[in-house]
């Protein structure tokens, strides 16, 4: 809860293109692994050094993806992007663990970077800043931890009948986003049965105490998936209005396609945030609604026993002329009295349905 606000400010006052890491590490130590395929082939592995990485050969038809895990290690990153030829404004973003997405076209690569929204084992929204890089015949991705979202785009480079296996890297690159985009949709989903489950408990008998901290612990994830989505969907719209070379004709209609689904998602966050705004409205109107009931109930008690109150307070004052006290039947009397302003009040609170 307390580095929800907070802003870095590691890079203040140094030049533009300062590889500087914002975030926190959240690994031991990175790691590199790598595929290589074409339509009749695929091969993988995994690199301990740059210079294990293998070169990508365009020329052959092969497609080259390099995955980092882990950003703290700046010296790697930046060694990662100097073998690919990436622009210094481009690895500054990659480490910018913070920053707002953003896609680039340099001249010889499209730089992307964006948030990776998973869930965790709590059914929590976890983000992980991500980049994705491509050039001709090669594409990177750098991310902070090792798991990721990829899982489903592996299998298919697997499959010889894929599109993907015969498709360039600007294809890689629009399927790794596709692989990000689809689980903002997962994440939305998981967030829409949470906001259900408590829409359940506000309307029922007996809501838990902590139903307010779920619903603004719910409304702070919607928050973190918009902050993802709204600024992909803006940084891919400027891209396709004006769209690089790199990327081919093929690609530009699934890009559009991806735009649309980021629209979709756009629309059900503003859905769920409206949702949980009048639920918490909701909650607190019950609430309400509950103590005027239980304030309505003691002030009907009191005011039948005021009356009653006030006759025995009479009858307790102990002066020395009061008849009715040497009376046989005055005790009597005085209870039955009291009795019977009691239920004549409590007729008349029953036609006036206050009861």
């Amino acid at each position: 809860m307390t580095d929800r606000f907070s802003i870095s400010t590691k890079k203040v006052g140094l030049p533009p293109g300062q590889v500087v890491f914002t975030g926190e590490r959240r690994v031991e130590s990175p790691k590199i692994s790598w595929v290589r395929y074409r339509p009749d082939a695929v091969s993988r592995g995994e690199a301990a050094t740059v210079a294990d990485i293998p070169r990508p050969d365009p020329s052959a038809g092969d497609v080259l993806w390099v995955n980092v895990d882990g950003l703290h290690d700046v010296d790697l990153v930046k060694a990662v992007g100097d073998r690919f030829g990436l622009h210094p404004l481009a690895i500054e973003d990659v480490v910018s663990v913070g920053g707002r997405p953003t896609t680039e076209a340099y001249d010889d690569h499209v730089f992307t970077s964006c948030k990776m929204l998973m869930i965790d084992p709590d059914g929590c929204v976890v983000s992980d800043h991500t980049s994705i890089v491509f050039g001709r015949g090669w594409a990177l991705s750098f991310q902070e931890t090792p798991g990721d979202v990829f899982g489903n785009l592996r299998r298919r480079i697997e499959d010889p009948t894929a599109r993907v296996r015969s498709r360039g890297a600007d294809y890689l690159w629009y399927a790794l986003l596709d692989s990000i985009v689809d689980h903002y949709s997962l994440a939305l989903s998981t967030l829409g049965g949470r906001i259900e489950d408590i829409e359940d408990e506000v309307w029922s008998e007996s809501p838990r105490r902590d139903l307010p901290l779920r619903a603004q612990e719910a409304r702070h994830e919607l928050l973190v998936v918009r902050r993802a989505v709204r600024p992909l969907r803006e940084q891919l719209g400027l891209l396709t209005g004006d769209c690089p070379p790199m990327i081919t004709e093929q690609t530009v209609p699934f890009l559009d396609d991806l735009e649309a689904h980021l629209m979709h998602n756009a629309d059900t966050i503003d859905h769920l945030r409206d949702a949980v705004s009048s639920l918490l409205e909701a909650h607190v109107s019950i609430l309400t609604m509950r103590a005027n009931d239980v304030m309505r109930v003691l002030t009907i008690i009191t005011s039948i026993f005021i009356p009653m109150t006030f006759v025995a307070s009479i009858y307790g004052m102990n002066f020395d002329y009061m008849p009715e006290l040497a009376q046989r039947w005055g005790y009597p009397a005085a209870l039955a009295g009291m009795l019977a302003i009691g239920l004549a009040m409590v007729f008349y609170f029953w036609r006036k349905r206050w009861l």
